[in-house]
Formats: C-alpha cells, sequence, structure tokens
C-alpha cells in the first residue's frame, strides 16, 4: 500500500525528493515509516525489522535485557512485534501485578521538541480516558532518549475475523455496536475523536466483548481547523472528511459505527462513497442506518450516546440473539492495493504532522494481532498468537544481514512510481466454533429430525441429548428458541433426572424445563403430557394460586440450590435446559402437545392443553409465535379442537389485552378470530359467530388502505393496544392467539336486524333522521310549502270547477275523488281531458311550469341534504360498529344502501312520515 505525502509532511519528515536515508536515495512517493504495520520477527521479516549500527537512522528494538533495567517497575516477559513506528513488548507490571504492553518508540521522535511537547499532552489526554471498551493508557515517559506508552494488555482477536463475510444475528450485532458507541461515547466526552471505526479496529476479548483499538487517526475534538493529511477507510470514513477533511468532528465517527453496523448484518463491506445505508433485514434497523449514515452531518445522530440508546431500545424486539459470531469464510479475501486507506491532500499548514503521528502511536495495538494502521477489508500483514513468550528476543544488529537489508529499503525507496502491489492472500486464523455458532449451524438440520452431530458441550443420556442454554430468557423466549431449533425444553421428571442436571451442569440462577401447570390451575404436566411428581418440588412450591394473570407462576425451573423444581413467572429472565430425543422425536414440541389436544378433544377425552395455556373462566388460551397467514393460524387452531380467540366478555378481553402486551413487540401484532363480512365489507364478524364486541380500534382504523385487508390483528405501538385491519399475510404479524372456548359462555348476538330487536334500532336511524331534517328542515320546508301552495291552488280551482259543471252526480263524485287524491299527494295531473275548458289547461300548464322552477332552485340543496343524510349514516356505522353494536351498525350500512339514489325515500324522511326499516337483501 503505497501513499504520495503533501510536500510538508515529507519535508517535516526529512523525506524530500532528493533525501537521503542511511545513504539511500529516497524517491517522493513512499510506503511512510510511520504506517508499517508491526511485524514479528521471523526469517523472512528480521531484516526489514532492524538495520545494522552503521545505519542509525533505521530503528533497532532494543532487546529484554537492554530493556530491563530502564523498567524496574516492570518485568519484561516477551518481545511480541516491531515496526518502523517502533516495538511492542510484553510486561508485568509488579505493583500491581497485571499484564501491560510496553511500546518503544525510535530515539528521532523523541529528539523532535514540537513532538515531544504533543507527544505528552495527546498522551494524558488519552490516559484519562477510562472505559471498559477502549484499550487504556496507563502511563508514558521518556527512557534512554526514547518516549515510551504503557497500554492495556489485551488477549484476543479482532471483530474482523470473526465477522468478515458474514452476516451475524441482528440482536447480536445491534448489542456489539451499541456497546462500541458506549466506548466510543466515552472518547468523545474525553475530546477525541476516532475517525477509523471499523471491524479492524475493533477487538474482542476472551469474553467476546469489544475493544476500541487503532486510534491511530484519532484526533481532538475542536482541531477541526488544523489542515494536513486525510486518511480514513473508504465504505467506512464519512463522507465530509473526504471531501474537506478541516469539517471534521464526533458525527463522523457516527457515520463510521454505523458503517460498521451495515457489514455486520449484511455480511459485506459498504461500498465507497455509500450513505443512507440500509439492510432490508428490518425497517426499524434501516431507520437507525440510515440517520447514522446520512451523507450530511446535520441529518446524522448529533451524540453517537443517542445512537445507542436507540440501538437498546431495539434489541429486546428483535428477539432473542447471543454472541454467535461468524465463522472464516472459506476463500480468504484479497488484499487490495490502495483499498485499505486514503491519503487525500487538504492545505499545507506544517504542525498537524507531528499530532497525526502522536495519535497514531496510541492504542494502535496492545499486544494483539492489529496493525498499526487497521485497513478496511485488509487482512493484516502479520498474525500474531495472544502469547508470544516462546518468540525469541529481538535480534541485536550485529545478528542481521546488513547488506540484504540495505538492498530492500533501496529497492522499495527507488520505485519512482510503483505499481499497485498484489501482496498474497493471508488466511486469517480460524476461530474456534463457539457452542451458540455450532447451534445456529446445526438448526435445521435437528428440525428436521436428524441427530447425527449435536452443538458443541451436548451431553447425551439415555435416549436423549442435553444442551444447557446459558443465556437469560424469558421462558417464552427459551421455548421458542428450543421450537427453532429442533428441540423442546427439557423433560426431567425424576429426582434421578434432576440430580444428572446437577452433576453435569452449573448455574448459579433457576434453568427453565418444560414443566407448566398447561392451562389447569394446581395440575402441573411436562410437555409430553406427563404429570408432574410433587416430590421434585422444593418446599413451599408450587403455589398453584389460581391467577389469570398470564404472567403468573405456572413455569417449572430447576433450582440452583438443590435438584428440585420451583415456580417462576414467564417474564422472569434464566437459562434454559434443551433436549432432543436421540430417535428424532420431540414429544414437548408445540406441534406435537397441539396435535394430542386436538386428538384428545376429537374423541370427547380431557385434553390437557399445551404448555403456556391459561384459563380464563373455563376457556383456555395459547400465545403462539410464529408468522403465519391469517389462514394458516386458523387452520392450525381448528387443527388443534380449537379456533382463533375472540373476546367473549371483558374479563377475556382484559386477558388478551395482558397476555398480547407482555407478548408483542412494539409495532408486532397478532391474528385474532376476525373478518369482515363477505356481503358487507363494512361488517366485521367472530369466526365463532358472537356478537364483534370488546374490541378498540387503534385511531383511523379499519381503513382499507391496501387491498383485501379483511383479516383482523391485534397491533401494539408504543404502550398502546387495538386492532387493525390486514390482508392474509399481515405485516409485522409475528403471532397468532388459539382459544379454546366453552360454547355455552360465548356472547352470542341475541336477534338479527328484522328480528326481535327492530323496535329498538328504529328510534336509533329516527334520530339519525331527525339531526338532518333539523340542519337541512328550513329550507325544505321553505321550498315544500311555495310547491304545494302552487299544487293546492290549481287543483282547488279545478274541483271548484267540476262541481259547478252540468254532469250526473256519479260521475262528478269520481273526479273530485280522483283530483282530491292528487291534492293529498302533492301532486299535478299529466294532462286534462279535451271536454275541460282551455283556462285550465292553460292554469295547468302554468302550475307545471312554477312546480318545475322551484325544484330547479331547490335541488342543489336537496342533493346536499340527501349527501348529508348518507354520510351521517356511515360515520354513524362506523362508530357503532367499533363498540361492537353490529345489529346496529349492519343497519345504519343497509339503510344508506337503500336510500342512495332513491329521492322519493328521502324526500318521504324530510316530510316526516314513518318510513320503515330497510330490509335485507
Amino acid at each position: 500500500m503505497l501513499f504520495k505525502l503533501p510536500k510538508f509532511y515529507n519535508d517535516f519528515f526529512g523525506f524530500g525528493s532528493n533525501i537521503t536515508l542511511g545513504g539511500i536515495k529516497k524517491a517522493r512517493t513512499f510506503f511512510p515509516l510511520f504506517l508499517w504495520p508491526l511485524k514479528v520477527p521471523t526469517a523472512n521479516n528480521e531484516r526489514i525489522m532492524a538495520e545494522d549500527e552503521a545505519n542509525p537512522t533505521v530503528f533497532v528494538a532494543p532487546t529484554l535485557e537492554e530493556l530491563e533495567p530502564l523498567f524496574p517497575a516492570y518485568e519484561l516477559e516477551a518481545f511480541i512485534a516491531q515496526g518502523g513506528m517502533g516495538a511492542v513488548y510484553k510486561a508485568r507490571q509488579k505493583s500491581l501485578d497485571r499484564l501491560v504492553a510496553i511500546k518503544i518508540l525510535p530515539r528521532e521522535f523523541g529528539d523532535d521538541p514540537q513532538f515531544r511537547s504533543s507527544f505528552e499532552a495527546e498522551a494524558k489526554a488519552m490516559a484519562r480516558l477510562n472505559h471498559p471498551n477502549l484499550i487504556s493508557v496507563y502511563d508514558f515517559g521518556d527512557i534512554d532518549g526514547m518516549l515510551y506508552i504503557v497500554m492495556e494488555f489485551v488477549h484476543g482477536k479482532a471483530l474482523y475475523y470473526s465477522a468478515h463475510n458474514r452476516a451475524i444475528d441482528p440482536a447480536v450485532a445491534l448489542e456489539m455496536v451499541s456497546t462500541i458507541s458506549r466506548g466510543l461515547a466515552h472518547a468523545h466526552q474525553g475530546g477525541i475523536i476516532h475517525r477509523d471505526i471499523k471491524p479492524a479496529n475493533i477487538l474482542l476479548d476472551a469474553d467476546a466483548k469489544p475493544k476500541i483499538g487503532d486510534f491511530g487517526l484519532a484526533h481532538p475534538v475542536g482541531r477541526g481547523d488544523e489542515e494536513g493529511p486525510v486518511f480514513g477507510t473508504p465504505g467506512y470514513t464519512a463522507p465530509e472528511i473526504f471531501q474537506n477533511g478541516t469539517e471534521v468532528d464526533q458525527r463522523s465517527d457516527i457515520f463510521s459505527v454505523g458503517a460498521l453496523l451495515y457489514e455486520l448484518l449484511c455480511g459485506r463491506h459498504p461500498e465507497a462513497n455509500s450513505s443512507s445505508m440500509t439492510t432490508g433485514i428490518d425497517p426499524r434497523i434501516d431507520n437507525i442506518l440510515k440517520k447514522a449514515t446520512n451523507a450530511n452531518p446535520n441529518l446524522r445522530y448529533p451524540d453517537v450516546g443517542e445512537l445507542a440508546d436507540d440501538l437498546d431500545k431495539l434489541i429486546p424486539m428483535l428477539g432473542v440473539g447471543g454472541p454467535q459470531f461468524a465463522t472464516t469464510p472459506t476463500a480468504p479475501p484479497i488484499l487490495n492495493s490502495g483499498s485499505n486507506a486514503v491519503l487525500a491532500r487538504s492545505k499545507e499548514k506544517s504542525g498537524i504532522a507531528s499530532f497525526v503521528m502522536i495519535l497514531l502511536l496510541f492504542l494502535g495495538v496492545g499486544a494483539i494481532a492489529f496493525s498499526l494502521f487497521g485497513g478496511g477489508d485488509e487482512v493484516p500483514e502479520a498474525n500474531i498468537p495472544e502469547e508470544k513468550s516462546e518468540l525469541k528476543p529481538a535480534p541485536k544488529p550485529k545478528d542481521l544481514p546488513e547488506k540484504k537489508a540495505i538492498a530492500d529499503v533501496e529497492k522499495m525507496a527507488n520505485k519512482e512510481k510503483p505499481a499497485k502491489p498484489q501482496p498474497k492472500a493471508v488466511v486469517p486464523p480460524k476461530a474456534a466454533e463457539t457452542p451458540l455458532e455450532s447451534l445456529d449451524r446445526l438448526a435445521q438440520l435437528l428440525v428436521d429430525g436428524l441427530r447425527d452431530e449435536f452443538p458443541i458441550g451436548t451431553i447425551k443420556r439415555e435416549k436423549s441429548a442435553y444442551f444447557f442454554l446459558k443465556q437469560n430468557m424469558t421462558w417464552d423466549e427459551a421455548n421458542n428458541f428450543a421450537n427453532r431449533h429442533g428441540a423442546h425444553l427439557a423433560l426431567l421428571p425424576t429426582s434421578a433426572d434432576l440430580a444428572w442436571f446437577h452433576e453435569n451442569f452449573q448455574s448459579a440462577s433457576p434453568v427453565w424445563t418444560g414443566a407448566s401447570d398447561s392451562g389447569f390451575e394446581g395440575k402441573w404436566f411436562w410437555g409430553d403430557g406427563l404429570a408432574v411428581d410433587p416430590k421434585v418440588w422444593i418446599d413451599k412450591s408450587p403455589d398453584n394460586r389460581i391467577t389469570d394473570n398470564p404472567n403468573g407462576e405456572d413455569f417449572g425451573a430447576i433450582s440452583p440450590s438443590s435438584p428440585n423444581l420451583e415456580d417462576h413467572h414467564r417474564l422472569q429472565k434464566f437459562p434454559a435446559i434443551l433436549e432432543w430425543r436421540l430417535d428424532g422425536t420431540t414429544p414437548a414440541s408445540l406441534a406435537s402437545q397441539l396435535a394430542r389436544t386436538g386428538e384428545a378433544l376429537n374423541n370427547k377425552r380431557t385434553p390437557i392443553f399445551p404448555s403456556g395455556t391459561y384459563d380464563v373462566g373455563g376457556s383456555r388460551f395459547l400465545l403462539v409465535k410464529d408468522a403465519v397467514s391469517w389462514e394458516q393460524g386458523s387452520r392450525i387452531a381448528t387443527n388443534a379442537g380449537g379456533h382463533l380467540a375472540v373476546p367473549s366478555n371483558e374479563k377475556e378481553a382484559s386477558f388478551m389485552a395482558l397476555s398480547l402486551k407482555s407478548g408483542l413487540d412494539d409495532s408486532g401484532s397478532c391474528w385474532i378470530g376476525g373478518q369482515r363480512d363477505g356481503n358487507l365489507p363494512e361488517i366485521w364478524k367472530f369466526v365463532t359467530g358472537e356478537t364483534f364486541s370488546f374490541i378498540t380500534w387503534l385511531e383511523d382504523q379499519p381503513d382499507n388502505s391496501g387491498e383485501d385487508e379483511n383479516y383482523l390483528v391485534i397491533k401494539k405501538k408504543g404502550n398502546s393496544l387495538g386492532a387493525n385491519d390486514e390482508d392474509k399475510n399481515g405485516t409485522n404479524t409475528s403471532h397468532f392467539l388459539i382459544e379454546w372456548s366453552v360454547p355455552a359462555r360465548r356472547n352470542m348476538a341475541r336477534a338479527s336486524i328484522n328480528g326481535k330487536g327492530e323496535d329498538g334500532l328504529l328510534p336509533a336511524l329516527e334520530k339519525i333522521r331527525d339531526k338532518i331534517r333539523y340542519r337541512h328542515g328550513r329550507a325544505y320546508d321553505k321550498f315544500r310549502k311555495k310547491y304545494d301552495g302552487v299544487v293546492e291552488g290549481f287543483l282547488k280551482d279545478l274541483i271548484s270547477s267540476i262541481k259547478s259543471y252540468p254532469l250526473g252526480e256519479d260521475i262528478k263524485e269520481d273526479l273530485i275523488e280522483q283530483y282530491e287524491g292528487y291534492l293529498e299527494r302533492k301532486e299535478l295531473p299529466d294532462s286534462l281531458a279535451d271536454a275541460y275548458p282551455g283556462r285550465l289547461k292553460r292554469k295547468l300548464k302554468e302550475a307545471k311550469e312554477e312546480t318545475k322552477a322551484l325544484e330547479e332552485e331547490y335541488e342543489d340543496q336537496f342533493d346536499e341534504a340527501m349527501q348529508d343524510y348518507l354520510d351521517l349514516l356511515t360515520k354513524s356505522a362506523n362508530s357503532v360498529l367499533k363498540k361492537g353494536e353490529v345489529a346496529k351498525g349492519k343497519m345504519f350500512i343497509l339503510e344508506n344502501k337503500v336510500t342512495t339514489d332513491n329521492e322519493d325515500r328521502f324526500e318521504k324522511i324530510m316530510d316526516k312520515e314513518k318510513v320503515p326499516l330497510p330490509k335485507e337483501a
């Protein structure tokens, strides 16, 4: 990896285009000495690690024997690595009996007054940082003219090795990045910006806890106005650093943290010039990523602690995840020249060079396999084991092949414009597979019933294999975890079984098993249906209190103090013991328990309901975590002899709310037994035929915003819980709720719309009609009075004329009766017979023209009043349906349908005539 530095940088370090180093002419383009990675001395690289005494400008690492009298407070144990920036040694601090890493700098650095001054100031700033996720600086000083730093010694490896080219579990990734963010926040509070966060610069200690190392590109907060070379890693480094290296603050580190999270989730390096990154894994994660990696620093998180807070809030919603890092990829990555770091030239200003160089010294290596400058997708040039006690001390100058060393340096220096190097691919050391990694790898095989291989740490006993899951989980989380990995929570029915567990597995806390009261308060069963022996309980357990609380103490765990069971509520978090039957069966799996329940009910036997089932007033409820469609959930429930749950009363509605509030993630939802009526989509109904009640809709729901949103979910939004309409596949629908109900206790509808309940429906409809008459009655009455006056004037004149005509009495009576009917109906006849005088015919024509003009004048107001009535019917229907008043809502909807385009019906309503209830089609 070759860089071309700005002229002032070359001048500062004495590397001009015509400068000589140890008699060797140097070119302007060169491999910067201070960026050399530390290397373990081997037969192949000894020649470039030191120089003979005739070339004092090449750093010679002191031997342990030479350093021992200079560090009386330390016991030097081993030489670890060496490079152009110095050498690192493993030592033990005698006073505190702790391992440390001591880094010795070449004398040239200590000879420079500006460098020494900056070194001391920045060493103090770095030493003030004290955080478990930062590699600590303990001390610094000068010995025999050489500056030194004493740092924390860490056993571990880079996160790069655990996550490179492999996506890891989202919950693990978020927790890892949150922890890193907390450490970085501490550095920011201390005035230090890292500027090169990436997997290669994150160390995992022996407990897989991350520590941020390689503060080699670190920069103090507030020094953004200083100018000089700009370093970074494409894909990780914030755009503003490359665009304007002087405009840098803590938000630049936040961008890099987001890019790190992206790589952990996707298993690939972020593209250069990427911003507003997304993974497609989870929209909640992508929202965080887009904000953290926004190209505009002003739109990012202002503080890395806020990023950590958002990650911490989201982690519990993603399910349980342990430190399951990916294993080393089968094809090692190739180190591409120029991809590891970028050197951008900014305005030249002397003084910053020494500062950047100082910070390149701090925390670049903590006696670990880090290169001094790290890299983006890089594989460090030297793989340094955790312990190097077997390494020989640094060789003395006289042991080195002088001529070959000089030739090697000269060969490298004299390349004016070297071609891009193509270093050989280096295979990272393969990390040992952890128990959880092996469990994850074998999950699908175990689900398929194969038992040829079990996770690391599994113990076989008789007909089963057992795995101790050390992560703390709620009972539901542990039960779901077991099902996802082809296991079930262990069945340990005898005292001997429990004693065997205590002998083979150690736990300081209770451990979940497959024992629960299974929907029968006071009757405990194992997951395979076997009753729990009362002798296996500790004293005063179980309490067997009757409770409808979905989090009641209804689950069995092994006591940490004795080989017995004790009862706990489901939200407590404990480790769990998993069991696989060697014959491939899983008698305590949820599928097996549901099948046994359905078979018992079909054969009229008393069932043993699945573990986790609750008795609520005689009905049983079971919350199942499985992302299935509404139809699949309904079919599973029906095959088990139940149905998707519906609330029949306040008690059941309260239980469902409590259960779903504790069981659902934020924005998660659960199927229940509700769907739209096939004939009237505005009407919702329960699968049991019960009255649709005890349902509270979320705001602006149901909206049917998507196509065919005909199914009912209960959705959690923050602390709120409510109903929502969804299509059959749902959105974030992760659960479904099964109910085994008692038919006699169902909340069945008492009467249909045209049945016995009709007397109560018409008054409700008349209230709506009265509102419309009140709103529009004055205009209607004014129109009606004029219209009726015209009609009555003509008809009364006509009837009076008939009475005076010389006609037979029978004929007169018939004609008068005919036109009195018109008068009663307020209608004009279409025409008059030819025998009528022309005066009456002219009056009929004039009356028709006048009434037509009145109708045209009032038409808009009439249409407005009619539409107002239809809208009010729709609004009222939605309101009462949300309250569960299905019959009333259905009646309002039908009234809307029969009145639409029926002006005569609405006219009668405005005339206060008795208009009957609408009839069903």
